[in-house]
């Protein structure tokens, strides 16, 4: 744990800091150990999703051992950032779910939280890009359940002038194709 901690003591907002830790915690077999850091918001937290995020930008397929963790402890976290990574850790998720070649596979409690914490961040006053991951996410889960659809067109119709640019920009986009 404290190599990890090293790690992460050590990354910065920088995207090739980030990527750096990434390498060393793949090449070190530490992704258990990030994980742990997740688990509880804590000082270092943040640096262990923005490394997870990293990691499941490149290869999503490493994280699917750990979907239960990274769905599940996405809801305790209050700020922006983590928000932010947690919601595109799980597009990456999400979408590799619908791809046929991949070992990710996510459970029907496990899509029902993210559909749930999707709303939450898309209802609460939030970054836009938590919104827009947000959106995405219960756009590509809708067939989910029934109501899912509706919802997120009237939610998304109802925001859509007081927005954003960025909001607008995902928002219509995802209207034309509802």
């Amino acid at each position: 744990m404290q190599r990890v901690e090293k790690i992460l003591e050590n990354t910065s907002l920088k995207l090739a800091s980030r990527q750096h830790a990434a390498k060393l915690v793949l090449t070190n077999n530490l992704l258990p150990q990030t994980i742990e850091f997740i688990k509880l918001p804590q000082e270092l937290s943040m640096k262990a999703w923005m490394i997870i995020e990293i990691i499941g930008r490149d290869n999503v397929e490493i994280l699917d051992e750990f979907i239960p963790d990274i769905v599940n402890n996405g809801k305790m976290y209050s700020d922006s950032s983590s928000k932010r990574c947690i919601m595109k850790i799980i597009s990456f998720l999400v979408d590799s779910h619908f791809h046929s070649n991949s070992s990710i596979h996510l459970h029907h409690a496990e899509k029902k939280e993210v559909i749930r914490l999707s709303f939450q961040y898309l209802m609460n006053d939030e970054k836009t890009a938590v919104k827009v991951f947000a959106m995405q996410n219960i756009y590509d889960l809708r067939n989910e359940e029934k109501w899912i659809e509706t919802e997120l067109k009237a939610l998304l119709e109802k925001n859509i002038s007081t927005s954003t640019p960025g909001y607008r920009s995902r928002a219509l986009k995802i209207l034309r194709k509802l």
